[in-house]
């Protein structure tokens, strides 16, 4: 794995970055952005899921880009309960899509809790990302009537024991939602994922390289 420490704007913010790129080969590779949970409660690009999944992307052949948003670590800003954290979001798609090596038609956004609120309240603002992740989203940030109609495809991921995703209402609006939409329910796992990362690893592997596609693939056709 090859790591570069990343420098980007937001607004007029600079924010702090992490990008990772696959040993093997040149290139072009799809890319996936990773958006960490609540930073009032200790998230950030450090995060245990974040960073398992980053390395998990990574070593399945993707670059990946984790960050920190506004407020957090040496990014600069002040936190704002998502509302100009989609800014930030925006501007690690753009910066990834522009990195040395990244396919830019091939792009994906991931997000962990607070993570996925930013993605699910902007979704037309990321009109790169291709397919999207969403680890132990809480339910409420399903209620944006922009969802159902977004066409892209996206995975849900939860423990049946998230003490802050309740999985059967997040089922129910998961069901009603229009478009492509896939979940997985891991069982046992709370909304930690400690010691279970490398469940929701597997899983983010195996949606963007059936949405994205892998370097490989892109060659031989």
């Amino acid at each position: 794995m090859r790591q570069t420490a990343v420098a980007f704007d937001a607004e007029d913010l600079k924010l702090e970055g992490v990008l990772g790129l696959p040993d093997q080969g040149p290139g072009p590779f799809p890319g996936v952005v990773l958006c960490h949970p609540h930073p009032l409660r200790g998230g950030n690009m450090n995060n245990n899921l974040v960073l398992s999944v980053y390395h998990g992307l990574v070593e399945a052949g993707f670059a990946a880009l984790r960050f920190n948003f506004r407020g957090v670590g040496n990014s600069q800003g002040t936190h704002t309960e998502g509302e100009l954290e989609v800014r930030d979001a925006e501007a690690a798609l753009r910066t990834l899509g522009e990195a040395e090596g990244v396919d830019p038609a091939r792009l994906g956004i991931a997000g962990y809790s607070f993570g996925t609120g930013v993605i699910l309240r902007n979704l037309s603002g990321y009109p790169s990302a291709r397919s999207i992740v969403l680890f132990s989203p809480p339910v409420r940030f399903l209620e944006h009537a922009e969802i159902d109609a977004d066409p892209r495809p996206k995975l849900f991921v939860c423990g049946d024991r998230d003490e802050s995703v309740p999985v059967e209402p997040l089922k129910e609006r998961l069901e009603s939602m229009g478009g492509p939409v896939e979940w997985r329910i891991a069982e046992g796992v709370d909304h930690f994922w400690w010691d279970r990362e490398a469940e929701a690893v597997a899983h983010a592997v195996e949606f963007f390289a059936r949405t994205l596609g892998r370097p490989s693939a892109r060659e031989e056709s």
